[in-house]
């Protein structure tokens, strides 16, 4: 992975820099950013985490679009503002789930199959 993909991925899972250090890196912000300049090489821990992501994501939208198509009624996505309201859905769940459904509530939406709520 080059440090323009990591760049891309953090983006594509809507990951602050402090959010991908602390809860992928395990590393400072500061060193996150070195690898995203390509300062620093990427460790394949990090790689590794960023790729399970993606797939993750990828078989939740799946999942998801399956569900949609045997769905009658409204096709509505919660679009949580705020950590702290996920967590009151999801209390089980992490930061990292958090922006993932965000990432994909986004999606769907963009594709037209979901409204937002």
């Amino acid at each position: 992975m080059t440090n323009i993909e990591l760049q891309a991925y953090r983006r594509f899972f809507m990951l602050k820099v402090s959010e991908a250090s602390e809860y992928i890196g395990n590393s400072s912000a500061e060193v996150w950013h070195e690898w995203e300049q390509g300062k620093a090489e990427i460790p394949a821990q990090v790689i590794d985490e960023m790729r399970n992501l993606k797939t993750r994501r990828q078989n939740k939208i799946a999942a998801i679009i399956a569900d949609i198509n045997n769905r009658i009624g409204s096709n509505n996505i919660r679009y949580f503002l705020t950590f702290e309201d996920f967590k009151k859905v999801n209390p089980s769940l992490s930061v990292l789930d958090w922006r993932l459904h965000q990432s994909i509530a986004t999606e769907l939406y963009f594709r037209g199959l979901e409204k937002l709520c």
